[in-house]
C-alpha cells in the first residue's frame, strides 16, 4: 500500500515540476510573456466584437432605405374627396421605424434594381376606389400594396423590410375597418334613437306577431287538408297520362297504312330530303373530332415523360372531344334507328351496324383516355406504348369513318332516299286527318305533362312547408311568449338595446377585436446579450484552439536526465494550457460584463461556468493535439466548424437540415451554450445540471484517450512526424 502510495505520490510529483517549469519559462521570458498575454486577451476580442456588433440590430432600421411610391389617384363617396394612398405617404413620414423614401416610380424601380434601395412599396392608382369597392360595386376587389425588393443586396434586410411593410397592411386594414364599422354604428345608434319615437308602430308589429301564433293551429290544420287534395289530384292526372301512349301508338299504326295524297307527298319530301345530307355532315364533323385526338395525341410523343402536367392537360382536351363524337354519333344513330325501325332497309340496317361499331370503339378510346389520366393522378408517368395504343386506335376510328363517308352517297344515302320513299304512300285525305290528329297529340300529351309536372311540385312544395311548419311554428311562438312577457317598456328596450351602444368603442373593437399579452418568461433586454453565451463558447474554444496551434505539446529533457513517463508529460503540459485558458476565461466574461454591460442574472456563475467551459474546451482539443499531433489540430478545426452551425446558437436546430439535428446531442457547443443561456436569462437548476454534467463526460473521455492512448499513438507516429518536420513544411 505504501509502495503505491509512493508511486502516486512521486507522478504528481513531476506532473507538477513540469508545470513548475513551464510558469517559470513564461514568467521569466518577457517575449514569452507578452505572447501569453496577448493569447490571453485574443479569444475576448472575438467574443467582445460579435457581442457588440448585434447588440441591438434592430434599433437602427431607420437606415434601411425603402423607396414609397404614390399612384393612388383616390375617389369620391357621397361628395366626399377620399385617398387613401395620401394618408399612409403622411404616416409614412412620421414613421421613424425604417428610412422612407418617396420618390417616383421610375426612381423606385432603379433604385432597388441598383441597391440605392433595399426595397419599394408602390401604391396604385385605384387604392382607394379598390378599398372603397365593398361599400360601391356588389363584387368588391381588394386593395394591393405592391412590395419589391432586391434580395441580393442583403439576406436580413429584405426580412425586415417586408415586416415593415406587412405592419403597413395592419395599419391600412385595421384603420379601414375601424372607420367603415364607426360610420355603419354611427347610423344604427341614430336609427336607435329614432326606434324610441316609432314605439306606436312597433306595438302594432308586436300585436301582430301574438295574432300570428295564436292562428298558427288553423293554419297547421289548412296545410294536412291542401296536402291531401293535392295527393289525390296528381294520382288523378297520373292515371290519364298513363293512358296517352296506348292512344298514340294506335294512332301511329292508322298513320302508318295510310294512303298519301300529292300534297302531304311534296311537303313531306320537301322535309326528308335533308335527312341524308344531315348524317352526311355530322358524319363528318365526327371524322374531324377523330383527327383532331390523333393529331393532339401524336404531340404527346414529343413531350417529356416526367412533364405530366402539359400531359394530363392534352389527355383531357382528348377525352373531351371524343366525348362529344359519342355524343354526335348517338344522334346519328337515333334518327337512323327510327327510320329503319319504321322501315326496314338492309343496305341502311349495314350502315348502322357500321356506325355503331365506330361509336363503340369511340367510346373505348375515351375509357383508355380516362384510365390514362388516373395514372398521372396517382403520381405515376403514362408509357409511351400506352401513347401508341391511343393513337393507333384514334388512326382505325378515323380511316372508318373516311370509308363511310366516301361510300355514303353511293350507298348509304339511297338507301335511305328509298326507305323514305317508301314511306309516303298515304291518300290526302287520310293523312291529313290522321296528321291532325298526331300533330295534336304531342300538344295533349305535353299540356298533360304540364299539369302532372305542376301537381307534383305543388305537392313537394306542400310538404316541404308541412315538413318545416312546426318549427316556424315554435319560432314564432317562442318570440311571441317573450314579448308577452315583457313590459311595455322593455318591449322596446330589447329591440333598441344594442343599437344605441357606443360607435366609437364598438368600432375599435372590432378594429382590434384581440389583444396579445406577451408573458416574457427569462427576459432577456437587447439581442446582444441573448447571444453572449454563443460567441463567449466559441471565444473560448478558438482560443484554447490557439494555444494548441501556437505552443507544443511536447516536453523537453530536464538538465538532471530524469524521465517522465508519456501521462506525466501529459498532465503537467495540460496544467500550463489549462492556466492559460482559465485566464482567457476569466478576461472574456468578465469583459462581456464590464465592458459591454452584458445583461447576465447570475454573474458569479456565469464567470464560473466559463472557466469551466474553457477546462474542458482545453482538454478536448489538447487531447486532440497530444494524441493525434496535426491530424488533432485538423479534427479540432472541423469540430468548431460542424459545432458553428449545429449547436444551436444562432438559429433553433428544428430550423437545420435533419444532419445537424443528428450531431447536435453530441456536440460538446449544445451544453457549454446550454449552461451559459441558465446563467444568462435565470437559472433553472435541472437543465444547469444536466449541462455541467455532459461536459463532465466529454472531459472524462478526453482524459481516457489522452492517458491510454497518447504513448502508443505517439509511438506509431514518430517516425511519420520525422518525415513530415524533415520536408519542411512542418509547424513547431
Amino acid at each position: 500500500m505504501k509502495n503505491i502510495f509512493s508511486i502516486f505520490k512521486n507522478h504528481i510529483k513531476n506532473v507538477f515540476r513540469i508545470y513548475k517549469r513551464d510558469m517559470k519559462n513564461i514568467l521569466t521570458s518577457y517575449v514569452t510573456l507578452a505572447i501569453i498575454i496577448a493569447l490571453t486577451i485574443l479569444p475576448s476580442l472575438y467574443s467582445w466584437f460579435n457581442i457588440k456588433a448585434c447588440w441591438d440590430p434592430y434599433a437602427n432600421t431607420k437606415g434601411l432605405s425603402v423607396a414609397v411610391v404614390n399612384l393612388d389617384k383616390g375617389t369620391e363617396f357621397r361628395n366626399v374627396k377620399i385617398n387613401v394612398g395620401g394618408d399612409v405617404v403622411k404616416k409614412l413620414a412620421d414613421n421613424q421605424a425604417i428610412g422612407w423614401k418617396f420618390v417616383s416610380e421610375s426612381e423606385a424601380e432603379n433604385g432597388v434594381k441598383y441597391g440605392k434601395y433595399y426595397a419599394s412599396l408602390t401604391i396604385p392608382k385605384d387604392f382607394s376606389q379598390n378599398l372603397l369597392s365593398v361599400v360601391t360595386q356588389d363584387t368588391p376587389k381588394k386593395g394591393e400594396l405592391i412590395y419589391s425588393v432586391n434580395e441580393k443586396r442583403n439576406a436580413i434586410a429584405p426580412k425586415i423590410t417586408q415586416k415593415g411593410a406587412t405592419n403597413l397592411q395592419e395599419e391600412i386594414t385595421r384603420n379601414f375597418i375601424e372607420t367603415s364599422s364607426n360610420t355603419i354604428l354611427s347610423y344604427l345608434n341614430q336609427f336607435g334613437i329614432e326606434l324610441e319615437s316609432m314605439k306606436p308602430e312597433l306595438k302594432n308589429i308586436i300585436d301582430v306577431i301574438v295574432s300570428v301564433d295564436s292562428s298558427m293551429p288553423e293554419i297547421s290544420k289548412d296545410i294536412d287538408g291542401f296536402y291531401s287534395q293535392s295527393l289525390d289530384f296528381r294520382k288523378y292526372m297520373q292515371n290519364v297520362q298513363n293512358s296517352l301512349p296506348v292512344t298514340s301508338d294506335a294512332l301511329n299504326k292508322t298513320l302508318s297504312i295510310a294512303q298519301t295524297g300529292n300534297g302531304y307527298v311534296n311537303k313531306t319530301q320537301q322535309s326528308l330530303q335533308a335527312i341524308s345530307p344531315f348524317v352526311k355532315t355530322n358524319l363528318s364533323l365526327v371524322k374531324n373530332v377523330s383527327d383532331n385526338t390523333e393529331t393532339l395525341l401524336k404531340q404527346l410523343q414529343d413531350l417529356k415523360s416526367s412533364d405530366t402536367g402539359a400531359t394530363r392537360k392534352i389527355l383531357v382536351d382528348v377525352r373531351d372531344k371524343y366525348g362529344d363524337g359519342v355524343k354526335k354519333l348517338d344522334q346519328i344513330l337515333s334518327l337512323l334507328n327510327s327510320i329503319n325501325n319504321a322501315l326496314s332497309n338492309n343496305r341502311l340496317e349495314n350502315f348502322i351496324n357500321n356506325l355503331s361499331n365506330v361509336r363503340n370503339q369511340m367510346s373505348d378510346q375515351q375509357n383508355f383516355i380516362s384510365l390514362l389520366i388516373d395514372t398521372i393522378d396517382r403520381g405515376s408517368q403514362v408509357l409511351p406504348g400506352d401513347i401508341n395504343s391511343a393513337i393507333q386506335g384514334a388512326n382505325k376510328i378515323s380511316s372508318t369513318l373516311g370509308n363511310m363517308i366516301d361510300n355514303f352517297d353511293s350507298e348509304t344515302a339511297p338507301a335511305i332516299d328509298q326507305s323514305l320513299k317508301n314511306f309516303i304512300g298515304l291518300s290526302d285525305d287520310s293523312v291529313k286527318m290522321l296528321q291532325n290528329m298526331q300533330t295534336n297529340m304531342p300538344l295533349i300529351s305535353s299540356l298533360i305533362g304540364g299539369i302532372n309536372t305542376a301537381s307534383g311540385s305543388s305537392v313537394n312544395r306542400l310538404k316541404e312547408l308541412k315538413d318545416k311548419f312546426p318549427k316556424i311554428q315554435q319560432d314564432i311562438h317562442s318570440n311571441s311568449e317573450k314579448l308577452k312577457g315583457l313590459s311595455e317598456d322593455e318591449k322596446f328596450n330589447e329591440i333598441t338595446k344594442i343599437l344605441k351602444k357606443d360607435a366609437k368603442k364598438e368600432s375599435d373593437f372590432l378594429a382590434n377585436p384581440i389583444d396579445l399579452k406577451q408573458n416574457r418568461i427569462y427576459p432577456i433586454p437587447n439581442y446582444g446579450s441573448a447571444m453572449s453565451p454563443f460567441y463567449t463558447t466559441l471565444a473560448l474554444w478558438v482560443g484554447a484552439f490557439i494555444l494548441l496551434s501556437l505552443l507544443s505539446v511536447e516536453v523537453k529533457s530536464f538538465e538532471d536526465g530524469v524521465e517522465f513517463s508519456a501521462r506525466e508529460q501529459f498532465f503537467g503540459r495540460y496544467l500550463t494550457f489549462v492556466t492559460i485558458a482559465i485566464m482567457q476565461a476569466i478576461v472574456t466574461t468578465i469583459g462581456n460584463l464590464v465592458l459591454l454591460k452584458t445583461y447576465v442574472v447570475s454573474p458569479i456563475v456565469y464567470v464560473m461556468l466559463g472557466v469551466y467551459t474553457s477546462i474542458v474546451f482545453t482538454m478536448i482539443i489538447y487531447t486532440l493535439v497530444s494524441v493525434l499531433r496535426n491530424i488533432g489540430k485538423a479534427l479540432a478545426m472541423v469540430a468548431m466548424v460542424l459545432q458553428v452551425s449545429a449547436s444551436g446558437g444562432t438559429f433553433p436546430i428544428e430550423l437545420m437540415p435533419h444532419f445537424f439535428q443528428n450531431i447536435n446531442p453530441i456536440l460538446p457547443f449544445t451544453y457549454a451554450i446550454g449552461a451559459m443561456r441558465e446563467a444568462v436569462g435565470g437559472i433553472l437548476p435541472q437543465a444547469l445540471i444536466k449541462n455541467i454534467v455532459v461536459l463532465l463526460i466529454f472531459f472524462l473521455i478526453s482524459i481516457f484517450f489522452g492517458v491510454f492512448f497518447k504513448e502508443k499513438a505517439n509511438r506509431l507516429s514518430e517516425k511519420f512526424v520525422k518525415q513530415f518536420k524533415d520536408s519542411g513544411l512542418a509547424g513547431e
